[in-house]
């Protein structure tokens, strides 16, 4: 339940602060599993644009002119102190969401094939719906939380931090030592099992230890990359 979880900040009143938005790859193994990929033997770390981020609230367009963009159901840590090399989440995570990293699939093959960056899949107009941002009482809750995606009312992902192959503490870790954390940073921390493609009219609802945090729809934009 949400007992040890209190609303921080709504998430349109957080979006103008974001300074970097960092993403783990491969972080369930059940996720790797699903899409053919093999297990990291450390973190892969890639990047949004800020321009990606939207609010998780009323209709959510898609881009045009892509046939399957995937939804990832992620937990959102907000870094509100700055972090070093051996720094723990518990001392320099404020508050955490749900996000979802949506991926344009068939654009990540067809890259992944040629060796190129992930850019043109990952990090389109919109691909990083956040809910509104939570406070927790220790830092365990966040440990011992679940969370789920329920699209048009069916299940789609649910998934526990225990699962992750990397911890929080050790993503913090090794982000802040390869690439910085500072306040205003936020990082996606994985995908668990059940990705799969979104589309206009989808009813998507983001729930944390069993309650709805986030509810919206997905629409269709008739241009892309037009920021609203």
């Amino acid at each position: 339940m949400m007992e040890n979880f209190t609303l921080w900040r709504p998430v349109q009143a957080v979006l103008p602060d974001v300074r970097n938005i960092l993403c783990v790859g491969r972080n369930y193994r059940d996720h790797a599993s699903e899409l053919g990929n093999s297990v990291p033997t450390e973190p892969m770390i890639f990047g949004k644009f800020t321009h990606a981020l939207a609010a998780a609230a009323g209709t959510v367009l898609l881009p045009p002119q892509r046939s399957v963009v995937h939804h990832e159901l992620e937990i959102v840590l907000y870094i509100d102190k700055p972090a070093a090399a051996g720094s723990r989440a518990e001392e320099v995570v404020g508050a955490i969401a749900l996000g979802l990293d949506l991926t344009d699939r068939e654009a990540q093959s067809r890259l992944k094939e040629k060796g190129h960056p992930w850019e043109f899949a990952k990090s389109f107009v919109r691909s990083a719906i956040l809910s509104d941002f939570y406070r927790f009482d220790t830092f365990d809750d966040v440990q011992r939380s679940t969370f789920e995606l329920l699209v048009n009312g069916s299940s789609r992902q649910v998934g526990e931090p225990r699962d992750m192959v990397f911890s929080f503490d050790t993503l913090i870790d090794y982000c802040a030592r390869h690439f910085g954390l500072r306040p205003g940073d936020i990082l996606f921390t994985g995908t668990p099992a059940g990705v799969g493609p979104l589309k206009a009219g989808d009813d998507v609802v983001m729930r944390l230890n069993g309650e709805d945090i986030a509810l919206f729809q997905m629409g269709q934009a008739n241009i892309e990359g037009v920021l609203e």
